[in-house]
């Protein structure tokens, strides 16, 4: 890779200094940021450069803790540099342009650190002052729109300055190790793909569980509610991974084709059905903490924001017919985690028509593993007397290097070019539209809002969705 110059808007925001130049720092130590790479901080605050070095490096220090060096700091910190920018000020762009100059000479990164309202001017100022050309990448934050019109709205704005091959959308579950390991798992594994499909698997669930309540975030949630926030994008994305076929090749439109086909192959959750396909609901006060209501009780919010989604989802196409895939999120639930479960049908054999379900549990976070649950015999008892038998493979077993934050990972694919892992614009209509068709579903339908106490693991309706099945959610505590 050649130098580069990468250009955070929002320079001294949060997003910035607790994840964004963590990422960069060890981008640097570990020598993947090419030699003579510029790093440019701007906003509108009146810092020196020799300041907002410090400001950053006691970031680092902060947030970075025992895993930060003040040598490579300082050498890093050598490499950053602010300047002042008031985005819908015409002039101040001259700062930038002198900055930059000669631009295109150079690749350059434009990292949005911004909230989406300033994404059209910073866009429109980029393309006036020609500082968008071919060899920049633009790299955006969710949430791209809180629905169809609004996602095409913001995709309208960014390429009119960019083309789409230049956009980067970031989703972080995305950068995560486990993530990125589901294709892999499948695909290079032939025992594995001969079997991912509805001859043999029963159903698949899809968690994601937080512990957090809505914290700083309430305006935003009560209005957008969890599954804007959470099904439409990092759910999506998982199920994508779970659900699609072999793509033709590595390249990043090739994997991003065969996840569309699988967003567009979602069956619609419509009037007709939402009561069988959607729960919501809203967390109350239980387990010594408090509930939604009284956490935004000194705030002018409505309060009508669900914190808990469970879906039902069905996709139409040939290797998942007929398989259902539960989905489910909420906040100040009883644990914190994130995992795929994978159960297969019975067995086909009537001598063993009630061993117990075969599993396979990828594990996203905290822990990075992938367990198989098999039915085995029990030691000294009879041949019909089956148990549980998990195998664990522990993702990190043996590495002793230090797991690479989302942020970094791709971060060096947008240095790279690598656009594999971002959500092409046709990907986010396609889930818009799905998710639109439910919101509306569930708004004609006044769908219930159920109650469920802080701590624990979401409403009793969200286990009755299965129950119709004849499924309850996976969980090891019960397993064993």
């Amino acid at each position: 890779m050649t130098a580069l110059d990468i250009v955070f808007f929002g320079g001294t925001g949060d997003l910035c200094l607790r994840k964004l130049m963590p990422a960069l720092y060890f981008l640097y130590r570990d020598g993947k940021l090419p030699m003579g790479s510029r790093v440019l901080g701007l906003s509108r605050g009146h810092v020196s450069r020799a300041d907002y070095q410090d400001q950053v490096l006691e970031k680092l220090e902060l947030y970075l803790a025992e895993k930060y060096d003040g040598e490579v700091g300082r050498t890093f910190a050598a490499l950053l540099d602010y300047r002042e920018l008031d985005i819908p000020d015409q002039k101040s762009w001259a700062t930038l342009k002198d900055y930059l100059a000669p631009v295109g000479t150079r690749e350059i990164i434009y990292y949005m650190a911004v909230p989406p309202t300033l994404f059209g001017t910073v866009c429109a100022q980029l393309k006036q002052h020609d500082l968008n050309p071919i060899n920049s990448r633009l790299v955006v934050e969710k949430p791209l729109g809180e629905d169809e019109q609004s996602a095409e709205a913001v995709n309208d704005i960014l390429s009119t300055s960019f083309e789409e091959s230049q956009i980067y959308r970031i989703d972080h579950y995305l950068g995560k190790e486990a993530v990125q390991n589901i294709l892999p798992f499948r695909f290079a594994n032939r025992m594995m793909e001969a079997i991912w499909n509805r001859d043999h698997i029963d159903h698949v669930e899809i968690t994601v569980a937080e512990t957090v309540g809505v914290e700083g975030r309430a305006a935003f949630l009560d209005r957008a509610g969890i599954l804007r926030d959470m099904i439409q994008n990092h759910l999506m994305q998982v199920l994508c991974f779970v659900a699609m076929d072999a793509p033709t090749d590595g390249s990043a439109d090739s994997i991003r084709d065969q996840k569309v086909r699988v967003v567009d192959a979602l069956r619609p959750v419509t009037l007709d059905n939402i009561h069988d396909h959607v729960v919501r609901a809203q967390y109350g006060p239980g387990n010594a903490q408090p509930g939604y209501r009284q956490e935004i009780a000194d705030q002018d919010i409505a309060g009508t924001g669900e914190t808990y989604v469970a879906v039902k989802a069905l996709i139409d196409s040939e290797r998942w017919q007929g398989v259902p895939f539960y989905l489910r999120t909420g906040k100040r639930l009883s644990a914190r985690y994130a995992e795929v479960v994978v159960t297969f049908k019975a067995p086909e054999s009537t001598a063993y028509a009630g061993a117990p379900a075969n599993r396979i549990i990828i594990g996203l976070q905290p822990d990075m593993t992938i367990s198989c649950s098999m039915a085995m015999k029990q030691v000294l008892k009879s041949a019909d007397d089956l148990g549980h038998h998990n195998f664990t493979a522990d993702m990190l077993a043996g590495e002793t290097a230090r797991t690479p934050d989302a942020y970094e990972k791709l971060l060096g694919d947008v240095m790279q070019g690598n656009q594999a892992y971002f959500v092409r614009h046709d990907e986010i209509i396609a889930s818009w539209k799905w998710i639109d068709g439910i919101r509306k579903a569930w708004d004609a339908a006044d769908l219930p809002l159920h109650s469920y106490e802080a701590g624990s693991m979401g409403p009793e309706a969200s286990d009755a969705l299965l129950a119709v099945d004849g499924h309850t959610w996976y969980s090891k505590e019960k397993e064993i």
